[in-house]
């Protein structure tokens, strides 16, 4: 086997996450034990409605984990934004409207 391919394999090992997934008509059944297993797992669960996902069962701590990165992933975004409009601002850059719907106008495309 080619080195390359020893690679791609172990990447795409590390990298692809098995999901459990359950139809909707077993969850009628068994909410108990999906709630249970989705509890003590650090892997949601999907629920299949005709062959798509329907809804996804997840670990509560694990889900405001997730939520909480990704409250400070938005912030700092939202940050390092406002950071380059006030240092184009200052640089004179920055765009000057005579009026609100102009900018408005612009914002929409």
């Amino acid at each position: 086997m080619s080195r390359s391919r020893e690679i791609d394999n172990r990447t795409l090992g590390c990298t692809l996450q098995r999901v459990k997934t359950i139809p909707i008509s077993d969850l009628r059944t068994r909410i108990a034990e999906v709630i249970d297993d989705v509890q003590a797992s650090d892997e949601p669960t999907i629920v299949m409605q005709r062959s798509r996902p329907a809804a996804y069962i997840v670990n509560p701590e694990h889900f405001e984990r997730d939520q909480a990165e990704l409250r400070s992933l938005r912030r700092a975004l939202f940050l390092t934004e406002v950071r380059e409009a006030e240092a184009e601002y200052v640089a004179g850059d920055a765009k000057r409207y005579d009026d609100v719907e102009e900018l408005l106008d612009e914002l929409r495309g």
